[in-house]
């Protein structure tokens, strides 16, 4: 009672005398907190307001009496006004029954209220309040007492930028820089890292890439930072390392080339990144936690994820001695301590925790798959390959329950009950998802792919490798099997069998499909094609698409992508392929799939012709094969279907709406015009594609003379499709030949030197009007004036 006493005192001021003074110093209220107590009293009377006037009175005048002796009167009081206002920005379960829709604007009101009401400026100050004294003052030290509160704030924070009062609080958070600086020391404190972390993360969302060089001592607050604290920093690293948040356009890359490409463009991801990586101790802590984080929940008697979860919530609340009578301020965590409800008390929520420490393992797992994806990938890939990543992640996919897996009693699918069959509900979902992501990030072009194999799988791939004459590969004895996966079966075929046994249109089909396809990225391996046909992988994934009618974009692409990969300058494969299209039904059905989804696709027919070249020219004893009896090599065979891949290919894009998912389409379309330069029959196929009329065309002849006038009379569909295939192929240049740009994946790939690729678009889009190999030669001027 003393204290709330003593507060009346300081909260009362003289209106009148306020109003007075103003006249001669030109000063006066600029807020309303600054009014008596009593003069608000009108506001709270009207219900719209809540009482939220007076709560942000008495707030702001506590708040600035958070130290010396009175410290604990005025903190209690300041805790009783925060947890007010956190509840009156909060959703509770209570609260939604009467209609979520009712609550949000509730939710809404509240919060402009409260900005009006001057809250920002409020709850900036309790958070910076040791800040306003110097560095060697014991004031300056944070307090347990004063962190409690300060968590309270983050979490007000958190909330209010959830609702649609978002931009108010962005800009009078994020543009004060010393308080953005000062969130980031609160990470590495128990009571606010969580909510610290997830306010940094709501602010960076709403604004470009933030330069982390702006926090002077990062690593000295990682040094401080416990595994824990750690994995929950890297939600925010996961907001200042991804591309995706550097340009204003997501998805074009010709919007993108042309800001990366503007006077003032700073790449704030690669400095990050290179920031990042210049602490030492950085990379192998976070291999740590993700290898060696105790996996919860997880109960050896438990078939399914629910079951393990369940067991886990019975577990907690059997935990629980007795109800609580008070507010448990001694073991207070900011994020894990919450009211449950309107009028509760601050406890801990067992729940709040588990869900904290499972979003910070999948946060951790998606960062340093970011690291793989940057500038600096290839040292990174070292790295991660002497940390023995791989071999974790094999015991760690242990781990993982699978919906294809069964109940060892019943037989039966396992699945969240009342769940249909295809539902894949789970807590765990998205951690799957971003450690396959991590896999074929990993294997991408890399070195060290073969640490997915133990060591009696690397010895089968020797095997193979021994019999492969030409197509054997030169560095199978480099790997340290030290680094390798332990026990008889390696991470990738854990994947393959988990694979083959998931449902048709499982999300997971995609995820896992890219993981094996980056295994076999970069130079084609034969020995490794093989040692994954052997395991069945080919008839497994080409079934799928004949037997089944798969809907799921993603699932198309992904598989036509493995068996591009998978089979790729592979006779084997070919042949194993042909005996699945047994018969005219299955072989029109995969046909159809193959021409209704051709930007799915594109990456599977490009590496169809690369084959058939390399079984022509390179492999001749394979001629005939290719030539005659291979089903599959059929259909890019003829001149004519040859043609109709390359007019529909650049139809469906153009320069503008370019992505990363159909940009390939290009670069397929210049795979059947290269090998046509070589065959000197590029002038046939350009006449072929500005006609448009394939019927006129002979296609037994091996070449074809071709005169066009510089006047030519063209349709408006043949200027269109030419002026977009030159407009693409300039776009190509300036994407491709860009200093900054790898463009060894093409060569490797394709096994055609990347300075063929280079002079092929050269000749393609020159000016040289007399030359029938230029685009230009087959478009009128005036069609180019207008461009």
């Amino acid at each position: 009672m003393a204290s709330v006493a003593l507060s009346e005192r300081l909260l009362t001021k003289n209106v009148f005398a306020n109003i007075q003074n103003s006249q001669l110093t030109g000063k006066s209220y600029t807020t309303l907190q600054q009014f008596p107590l009593e003069w608000l009293q009108d506001f709270n009377d009207n219900e719209s307001n809540n009482g939220i006037p007076s709560l942000i009175k008495k707030l702001n005048s506590c708040s600035v009496y958070l130290s010396g002796a009175s410290f604990k009167d005025f903190e209690l009081l300041c805790l009783e006004s925060l947890k007010t206002i956190l509840q009156l920005v909060t959703n509770y379960e209570a609260r939604q029954r009467n209609g979520s829709e009712g609550c949000e604007e509730e939710i809404n009101k509240n919060a402009k209220l409260l900005i009006e009401n001057n809250v920002v400026a409020v709850l900036t100050r309790i958070l910076m309040f040791e800040t306003l004294f110097p560095p060697e003052s014991h004031f300056y030290l944070e307090s347990q007492n004063g962190l409690r509160l300060k968590a309270l704030c983050l979490e007000i924070f958190s909330r209010m930028i959830s609702t649609n009062c978002s931009t108010d609080i962005y800009d009078k958070v994020a543009s004060q820089d010393d308080l953005m600086v000062y969130l980031f020391s609160l990470l590495i404190h128990d009571k606010t890292f969580i909510p610290a972390a997830q306010l940094i993360e709501d602010i960076l969302q709403e604004e470009k890439v933030f330069n982390l060089t702006k926090i002077r001592n990062l690593r000295t607050l990682l040094s401080a930072m416990d595994d824990e604290r750690l994995a929950n920093f890297c939600r925010i690293l996961a907001v200042t390392i991804s591309d995706l948040d550097i340009y204003d356009n997501k998805s074009s890359l010709y919007a993108q080339n042309k800001q990366k490409r503007s006077k003032g463009f700073v790449n704030n991801r690669d400095i990050n990144q290179e920031y990042l990586l210049s602490f030492s101790e950085l990379l192998p802590r976070i291999v740590r936690i993700i290898t060696h984080w105790e996996y919860t929940p997880r109960y050896r008697n438990k078939a399914t994820e629910l079951d393990c979860w369940m067991e886990w919530i019975n577990n907690a609340i059997s935990d629980i001695q007795e109800e609580p009578t008070s507010d448990d301020l001694d073991e207070f965590v900011g994020g894990v301590s919450a009211v449950a409800n309107v009028g509760g008390l601050l406890v801990q929520q067992p729940g709040n925790k588990v869900l904290s420490e499972l979003v910070s393992r999948v946060q951790v797992v998606y960062v340093l798959g970011l690291f793989l994806v940057g500038k600096h990938r290839k040292k990174v890939q070292r790295k991660l390959a002497e940390l023995k990543l791989i071999p974790g992640l094999s015991e760690l996919f242990e781990e993982f329950i699978w919906k294809c897996q069964n109940h060892p009693r019943t037989g039966r699918s396992n699945r969240l009950r009342g769940h249909h069959s295809s539902c894949e509900c789970s807590p765990e979902v998205a951690l799957k998802i971003q450690f396959l992501r991590l896999v074929h990030s990993f294997c991408d072009h890399s070195e060290y792919k073969h640490l997915m194999l133990s060591n009696t799988e690397l010895n089968e791939v020797k095997r193979i490798n021994a019999k492969a004459g030409p197509l054997a590969v030169n560095d199978l004895d480099k790997d340290d099997k030290q680094l390798m996966c332990k026990g008889s079966r390696g991470l990738l075929t854990k994947i393959v069998d988990i694979m083959k046994k998931e449902p048709v249109a499982s999300t997971f089909r995609f995820w896992l499909a890219r993981a094996v396809e980056s295994y076999l990225r970069g130079h084609t391996s034969y020995c490794d094609q093989i040692f994954l046909l052997r395991r069945g992988i080919l008839p497994h994934v080409a079934g799928n698409m004949i037997d089944h009618d798969i809907r799921p974009k993603e699932i198309v692409q992904s598989s036509f992508d493995l068996l591009g990969e998978l089979m790729k300058f592979n006779i084997e494969a070919f042949k194993q392929f042909d005996k699945l299209l047994s018969n005219k039904e299955r072989t029109k059905k995969f046909r159809t799939l193959m021409n209704r989804n051709l930007v799915d696709s594109n990456m599977f027919i490009r590496s169809i012709m690369l084959s058939l070249n390399h079984f022509t020219n390179t492999q001749p004893e394979y001629k005939e094969y290719a030539n005659k009896h291979c089903t599959l090599l059929n259909f890019v065979m003829s001149f004519n279907d040859q043609l109709d891949f390359l007019q529909r290919m650049i139809k469906i894009i153009d320069v503008k709406g370019l992505t990363q998912e159909n940009v390939s389409c290009l670069n397929t379309t210049l795979v059947f015009l290269m090998f046509a330069r070589r065959r000197n029959e590029l002038p046939k196929y350009l006449y072929a594609l500005k006609d448009e009329k394939l019927d006129g065309i002979d296609s037994s002849t091996s070449s074809v003379t071709v005169t066009v006038s510089a006047s030519v009379s063209l349709n408006p569909r043949s200027e269109n499709i030419m002026k977009n295939f030159r407009d693409l192929l300039v776009f190509w240049q300036e994407h491709y030949l860009h200093k900054d740009k790898d463009c060894s994946a093409l060569e490797k790939s394709s096994r055609i030197s990347f300075d063929f690729w280079k002079d092929t678009v050269i000749t393609l889009v020159s000016d040289n009007r007399n030359c029938d190999q230029s685009l230009v030669h087959y478009i009128p001027p005036c069609s180019l004036r207008d461009n």
